[in-house]
């Protein structure tokens, strides 16, 4: 490599991305699958079934050198570390650029974001939730993600587009990755979240409005490129694509042994049918986690004033039957019991989790709560009969959720969660049962799911098995001329839900027997990294890729998984 130095832009590097395909393509063309079938009547009324799809992201831009010293423990490294365990390989594990330890992980990607969908606060750092009477925001991704041309245009009122420099300069809206100056040894990484709504798919990837151009030759590109008209920037990009099953915008590249708690509601507000389903749901999740892992199932059941039915962990997997449903609903009992499980008697070394089966808020006496040798509470002003939001046990229960996390990740699944968590809705100050659930007990979009009622909690299960028991799979690596070779052509790039089957997205027909489809009720995320190696030389000073990115999607029902070439 010459002493030269390079100068390309980040804003012609990947100029069009996301722009408007991102939406469009599963707003507009998901149509075609769905009104080919899935028309019902009901009450002797003609009505179409719904197939939405919707969107949101964060994207990160790497620190240059000594840029992150200042702000991390440890730094960043481009060398290799003597006890790679305590390191994290980023963008892609397999190749990285650069190393950052383990503890700073967090911290280094809150300091990387650029941008964000939604970002209400414009720091760059994707916001599900503020809390506040000036800062309020509760967002749904099937009600308030990005499918419209003017959900990427930060300007307009309300937008939930991070405004910044990045995003929005002169007037002019930017692309979703806009970068300009480039160099060798840079990179960058994007998580994509869809969220199907009301209607299982089938998904595909697609790139369209592809252009390359070598831009003029430079005089130090001149003396080095044997090839001018032909630009070699997109083969230059290193590319990893990823399903993000945690969306933290990491690969995850491994699963060792796991203890998990499985907790199931039985509370007065499901009827006998409502916790059948919850309990074969449960015992089936027990028996897929068995089979899929080196893993410990116990579990509990919470309803009725106490803590019921409990499985140690030694004596798992858990299989519930003949629960009754009955009594109040003691949250934060069945989260300190199942964490005071995990803490006696999970394995040195295992990942734990606590699984949550719920159809609303917490409400119970003061206790305390007893249940496999583990005595919590007291909690509240022990009267189970006063409302949910007088007494404030929302915020006591988050809390106990929030000391959970820093010991167990809880995964929490909420049925019929399209209300308030006390039952009543138009509560001033009181969230959605889904966003409740989902930021003050999980914590994280990716470890929420939803249930339309208790019969369909199954549809949910298999994603739950991805999150805790199968490793991430890296389902393509390449440059990203290939990369745009494959999006752009027919229909795309199929995408599957099953991380565990052999289907492979860059290589396989959309209707492969062993794709399977995405259920409603799920965050699903796609990582993309990119990056340019150090050592590229000169050739590519000038040249320019852009394109557009986006999902298309089509209903399971009635459709084969072929999908549709249109644009």
């Amino acid at each position: 490599m010459t002493e030269t130095p390079i100068e390309l832009s980040r804003r012609k590097l990947l100029g069009g991305l996301g722009a408007v395909g991102l939406a469009s393509a599963g707003a507009g063309l998901g149509t075609t699958g769905l009104f080919a079938d899935g028309e019902t009547f009901e009450n002797n009324t003609f009505a179409a079934g719904v197939l939405d799809l919707k969107v949101d992201w964060e994207e990160h831009y790497s620190f240059q050198d000594g840029e992150a010293d200042a702000h991390l423990e440890h730094g960043i490294t481009r060398t290799r570390p003597e006890n790679t365990d305590d390191y994290v390989g980023l963008p892609d594990p397999e190749d990285p650029v650069v190393w950052v330890h383990e503890t700073d992980l967090a911290r280094y990607m809150d300091e990387t974001a650029v941008e964000s969908f939604p970002d209400p606060n414009d720091d760059g750092v994707q916001e599900l939730q503020l809390d506040g009477e000036e800062t309020g925001f509760e967002y749904v991704a099937c009600e308030d993600g990005a499918d419209l041309d003017e959900h990427f245009d930060p300007s307009t009122e309300g937008a939930l587009r991070t405004n910044s420099g990045d995003t929005y300069v002169d007037g002019e809206v930017r692309p979703l990755i806009d970068l300009d100056d480039v160099k060798p040894g840079d990179f960058g990484e994007l998580t994509l979240s869809f969220h199907l709504c009301d209607s299982p798919g089938y998904v595909w990837l697609r790139g369209r409005n592809v252009s390359a151009s070598e831009g003029g030759l430079t005089e130090p590109e001149a003396a080095v490129d044997d090839s001018p008209g032909d630009p070699e920037l997109a083969e230059q990009i290193r590319t990893v694509w990823w399903y993000d099953s945690d969306g933290n915008n990491v690969v995850d590249s491994s699963v060792g042994a796991v203890d998990v708690m499985l907790a199931v509601d039985t509370s007065g507000s499901l009827d006998g049918d409502d916790v059948a389903d919850l309990a074969t749901a449960a015992s089936d999740l027990a028996s897929d986690l068995d089979a899929a892992a080196d893993a410990r199932i116990g579990g509990l059941s919470f309803g009725g004033g106490s803590i019921d039915d409990f499985t140690a962990l030694a004596d798992g997997p858990v299989s519930f039957s003949g629960l009754s449903a009955n009594g109040d609903t003691p949250m934060p009992a069945a989260l300190e019991v199942a964490a005071a499980e995990l803490d006696a008697n999970g394995r040195p070394g295992a990942e734990t989790f606590v699984v949550l089966f719920t159809d609303g808020g917490p409400n119970y006496d003061n206790g305390p709560y007893r249940a496999g040798g583990h005595e919590v509470g007291p909690y509240g002003n022990g009267d189970s009969s006063n409302a949910v939001v007088e007494d404030g046990e929302l915020d006591e229960t988050a809390a106990i959720a929030g000391e959970v996390r820093d010991s167990h990740r809880i995964l929490a699944v909420g049925i019929d969660d399209d209300r308030a968590p006390s039952g009543r809705t138009g509560e001033s100050g009181v969230p959605l049962l889904s966003t409740y659930l989902r930021d003050r007990i999980a914590g994280s979009q990716g470890d929420y799911f939803s249930a339309e009622d208790s019969g369909t909690t199954s549809n949910v299960l298999g994603a739950i098995v991805d999150a805790i028991a199968v490793p991430e799979e890296v389902f393509h690596r390449g440059t990203l001329a290939e990369d745009l070779a494959a999006l752009s052509s027919g229909a795309g790039v199929p995408l599957d839900a099953g991380l565990e089957t052999g289907f492979d997205e860059f290589g396989d027909d959309g209707d492969d027997e062993a794709r399977e489809c995405f259920q409603p009720g799920v965050s699903n995320y796609v990582g993309f990294g990119w990056w340019l190696p150090i050592d590229v030389g000169n050739e590519v000073q000038s040249d320019a890729v852009s394109f557009d990115l986006g999902f298309y999607t089509e209903q399971c029902e009635g459709n084969g998984g072929s999908g549709t070439t249109g644009a």
